[in-house]
């Protein structure tokens, strides 16, 4: 596959590390030491890791829905959506009412600090009311 035939929530399969599937998680053209463009892929089990675009397949698989990931940090979850990166935290120190999802990356792997959910009662509202801003119509510019 081509850097530019590579789009977030796809799936391939990454054959430079055994035929094994993954979803698409972002792109990014900046790459590392040599410039060259690299994407992210959520492997199955959950691992993460770049790869380059001509180590990739197009799969004809759904991808599965965003799922909340630790971060190390406590009370700080993330998900990956549209190639955007979105942090789910509470800054009450897990308060019941405080929880917010903040997009920390856009589709570029620029990061940013937009708030897309602020006020949620527990980490999984916040969670599922992102998704539903971000999948639905009249999501917010830039946000999906």
């Amino acid at each position: 596959m081509t850097f530019e035939q590579i789009t977030p929530d796809t799936r391939v399969i990454v054959e430079s590390r055994g035929g094994i599937k993954g979803t698409v998680l972002s792109k990014s053209r900046h790459g590392f030491e040599d410039g060259k463009p690299v994407v992210l892929i959520e492997f199955e089990g959950g691992a993460t890791g770049w790869n380059w675009a001509g180590q990739l397949s197009p799969l004809d698989e759904p991808a599965p829905a965003p799922k909340l990931h630790p971060t190390g940090a406590r009370g700080v979850s993330q998900f990956w959506t549209g190639g955007q990166k979105y942090q789910v935290s509470n800054p009450a120190d897990g308060a019941r009412g405080f929880w917010r999802v903040v997009r920390t990356a856009d589709a570029e792997g620029e990061s940013t600090s937009d708030t897309v959910i602020d006020g949620a009662a527990t980490r999984k509202a916040a969670f599922e009311a992102a998704l539903g801003t971000l999948t639905s119509s009249d999501a917010p510019t830039g946000s999906r």
